[in-house]
Formats: C-alpha cells, sequence, structure tokens
C-alpha cells in the first residue's frame, strides 16, 4: 500500500513537472517576435483560437490549451483531440477547448462533430461574444461542406 502511494506521487510529480515544463517553454517561445502559437484572428476559422477569457482558466487548462495548439500547427490533429480531451476530462465547462476541438474536426473534415462541439461550446459561454462568432462561424462553414458534398462538389 505504501510502495502504491509512493508510485502515485510519483506520478503525479512527474506530471506536474512536465506541464511546467512546457509552460515555461511556452512562454519563452511567446516573448520572440512571431513565434507566439496563439493567434489572435478569430475571422479565420482556420487561425488558432484564442483564448480570450484566460483569467478564468486555471493553469493546468491554459498550458493543455497551449499545448494543443502547438499540435495543431504542427498538424498533429490526433494529438490536439486527445490533449483537448484531457482538458474536457478535468472539466467539461470551458467554451473555449469545446471550441478548439470543433476546430480540429473541421480541419480533419468530420464537419459533423465540428458542428456539435461548436454547439457545446455554445452552450456554455457566458458573456464571450467573440468566441461565440468564432464558433457560429465553424457551424455555418459545416453547414456549407456538407451542402457542397450532397450537390458533389
Amino acid at each position: 500500500m505504501q510502495i502504491s502511494r509512493i508510485y502515485r506521487a510519483n506520478q503525479t510529480f512527474l506530471q506536474l513537472k512536465s506541464i511546467l515544463l512546457f509552460v515555461l517553454f511556452q512562454s519563452a517561445l511567446m516573448c520572440l517576435p512571431g513565434c507566439s502559437p496563439v493567434s489572435t484572428n478569430v475571422k479565420s476559422v482556420n487561425s488558432i483560437l484564442p483564448v480570450s477569457d484566460s483569467s478564468n482558466l486555471p493553469e493546468v487548462i491554459k498550458s493543455l490549451l497551449s499545448q494543443s495548439d502547438v499540435q495543431y500547427t504542427k498538424n498533429d490533429l490526433s494529438g490536439a483531440l486527445v490533449t483537448l480531451e484531457r482538458a474536457i476530462r478535468i472539466n467539461p465547462r470551458y467554451a473555449e477547448v469545446w471550441s478548439r476541438m470543433a476546430q480540429v474536426y473541421l480541419k480533419q473534415g468530420d464537419y459533423e462533430q465540428a458542428k456539435q462541439h461548436a454547439k457545446r461550446s455554445n452552450s456554455v459561454i457566458k458573456n464571450n461574444i467573440r468566441l461565440k462568432d468564432f464558433n457560429n462561424q465553424i457551424i455555418i462553414q459545416q453547414s456549407n461542406n456538407i451542402i457542397q458534398e450532397q450537390s458533389g462538389e
């Protein structure tokens, strides 16, 4: 039993250490001009979603969002989804996470999942009009893609 506790404590320490190192690395990248992995262009659905309400997000969620952004920009879409699912398991009430998942599904061409995740994001948004507009763009784009597929274009 004591060994099990020590093992769990060691695993938790290693996870926290890796998150901390990742956050420090991301912070260093943010200081370099042109190296920020987070875009601020909400109008383009192909951009990385900015975390506009980051003051309300715990550090672990911010870190996971940054990690998923890096994976997304490297076109590691399945890795980005796994990272975002970890954030959802921590707390499913963060609209930014659901919206990023919608964006990843859209890039994968899974339009129905993109629409469902954008709608889920909208359902938990409190006062973030920019994020709601971003999600609505994904929903509209999803509808346009389905119409194009059905017409054979």
